[in-house]
């Protein structure tokens, strides 16, 4: 596989020639609305025999564009697509971190976990198909409440066609009340032993009953002061779930320093925490989100910063880093407090700047792109990610040695993933 970043003037016939590939094959692995019209800045795999990896490098004083091209055996055109940076600078930003692409080393085996949110209908069967090389389904969400008992999600054709394709299914247990996730329900639960017991007892029953392989914790917004109780329950749930042969394993907010007293991400003891569980999915997405200012959802930049901290602490072979299918679109102006973002999957960002004719920017921090169109008189901004941006925040598995990648939410289309992911990995299935 390559990744090729459209240029003013290219026509997919122009890009496949150069590539000896065919605008068919184009069109499909990107799964593009328009075999006629691309627009520049469009990041687009390319389906090539070559497999490639990304490396990272932070621009030294004295370092020319020259001298990076030639270490990494790359054209003007890729150097620029690459970092955009132009290749005719003669001076470059020194300490900036730069990505390109590399000749593949040997693939390192990885898990691959996606949450679903099950509607119990076909659409399960179909999703799960078309991410049928994922190791773990994490169905999302049984959803606890103040008596210790579950409500559960419509996850019968979930499980059923999990076990079709291999997936193992994870049991996901939410201190979501339905509307939001609970604070008081998370403490009420954590701070009485015997409720606490009556829980875990709840959670196992119900996993072994219904064939799941192992539990996923994702309790959110919990008080900084249940820490303790949390890691404890914890504990708890994995010394019993162990006894059953299950697994335990947890979500947590990204966080790059550990303050104790910090609104909902103090509760996460990332030490403690990655001893007790068997593997973790880390949430790095969502700085830009529903009523935030419009930003990169998953920035790599901030990705690395967490992930920096996290592999300080937790064996990087327990961490699962989380990658986003989805985007937002603003509105603009953006005003705190009152605008509000419409999700997206990548795939319909991808052909949203196609119909729009939006020229895709790419911001180097973020290694994100964006582009902004005009619809009713109402301008807006989208930021998501494509091939380009998935492929660097894949380098990280590498880099950091991790045990591999957790995606939300499955049936948000970005199928060029899967691609990259097998392109640059072994998946295990269990």
């Amino acid at each position: 596989m390559r990744v090729h970043r459209v240029i003013q003037g290219e026509t997919l016939r122009d890009i496949a020639k150069q590539y000896g590939v065919s605008v068919r094959d184009i069109v499909h692995v990107n799964e593009l609305s328009s075999q006629n019209v691309i627009v520049p800045g469009l990041g687009l795999l390319i389906p090539t025999r070559e497999g490639f990896a990304v490396q990272s490098y932070v621009i030294q004083q004295g370092d020319t564009v020259a001298q990076i091209k030639q270490k990494f055996g790359v054209s003007d055109e890729i150097f620029q697509a690459w970092t955009g940076l132009k290749a005719s600078q003669t001076s470059l930003p020194v300490g900036t971190r730069i990505y390109l692409p590399v000749r593949s080393a040997s693939k390192r085996a990885i898990e691959v976990n996606g949450y679903l949110t099950p509607s119990g209908t076909t659409s399960d069967e179909n999703i799960l198909a078309n991410d049928s090389d994922a190791t773990y389904v994490s169905v999302f969400s049984y959803q606890a409440r103040a008596n210790g008992t579950l409500v559960p999600p419509k996850d019968s054709t979930a499980l059923v066609t999990a076990k079709r394709y291999q997936i193992q299914p994870l049991m996901t247990v939410t201190n979501f009340d339905g509307n939001t996730f609970s604070t008081s329900l998370a403490h009420t639960l954590l701070a009485n032993a015997s409720l606490r017991t009556k829980f875990i007892s709840q959670i196992l029953s119900t996993c072994t009953s219904k064939g799941y392989a192992g539990v996923n914790v994702d309790f959110e917004h919990m008080q900084p002061a249940d820490r303790p109780l949390y890691n404890q329950f914890i504990l708890d749930l994995r010394d019993a779930a162990h006894a059953r042969k299950l697994t335990v394993s947890i979500a947590m907010g990204p966080k790059t320093a550990d303050n104790p007293n910090q609104s909902w991400m103090g509760a996460f003891d990332y030490k403690t925490l990655g001893q007790e569980v068997d593997y973790l999915m880390l949430m790095t997405y969502e700085w830009g989100w529903v009523g935030g200012p419009p930003m990169a959802i998953a920035p790599v930049n901030q990705v690395r910063s967490v992930l920096d901290y996290a592999t300080s602490v937790i064996d990087p072979q327990k961490i699962l880093m989380g990658l986003s299918l989805y985007g937002y679109d603003w509105p603009l102006p953006y005003v705190q407090g009152k605008t509000r973002a419409s999700g997206i999957s990548n795939n319909d960002a991808q052909n949203l700047a196609v119909t729009e004719q939006s020229t895709v920017n790419w911001d180097v921090a973020s290694a994100s792109p964006w582009y902004e169109y005009t619809s009713g008189g109402i301008e807006h901004r989208v930021w998501y990610d494509d091939p380009l941006s998935a492929a660097i925040k894949l380098s990280l598995v590498n880099e950091y040695n991790l045990r591999g990648v957790t995606l939300w939410v499955l049936g948000n289309e970005f199928p060029q993933l899967w691609y990259l992911l097998q392109d640059q990995f072994t998946v295990k299935k269990l």
